[in-house]
């Protein structure tokens, strides 16, 4: 699972001093979610773009909506279809969502594992999210909360 990165830089956007995250869903002529997409700006000057097609965004849609609730993030919002700025935990929250779920083909795993991410605390996904861009991390999420389902 290769991450697109390129530099702040090369974008021409200037640095800042926290993590940006952007979340935005997108729609098709019918209104209907054709895609998912988290971009996350680091403190290096890279940004990561995670994305996630159809058949992936119907199963994640709900659980997403509900996390970006729990941010405060209003219903019009996400039904305009634009970029939703997210705050640095809540846009943690969010990719994490999407980077523990993209690899999963069954709908049942997704659920489980999708259920897990919005139930954690910010603490928790704060640290799930840090542990996810070492070897094996994300696993290792995917199993605990696989367990946890049974």
């Amino acid at each position: 699972m290769a991450l697109a990165t390129t530099t702040l830089r090369e974008a021409g956007e200037p640095r800042s001093r926290r993590e940006a995250y952007r979340c935005r869903v997108e729609r098709d002529g019918d209104g209907r979610i054709a895609g998912i997409e988290v971009v996350a700006a680091d403190l290096e000057g890279c940004v990561r773009r995670v994305w996630v097609g159809p058949s992936r965004a119907l199963a994640l849609a709900a659980p997403l909506h509900e996390l970006l609730r729990a941010y405060g993030v209003p219903g019009r919002r996400w039904a305009s279809g634009g970029e939703i700025e997210l705050d640095q935990v809540g846009g943690a929250h969010a990719e994490l969502l999407v980077l523990a779920t993209k690899p999963l083909r069954r709908a049942d795993r997704v659920a489980a594992v999708a259920d897990g991410v919005v139930a954690m605390s910010r603490a928790e996904a704060s640290y799930w999210h840090a542990k996810a861009r070492r070897t094996r991390g994300l696993r290792a999420l995917r199993v605990l909360l696989e367990d946890g389902a049974r």
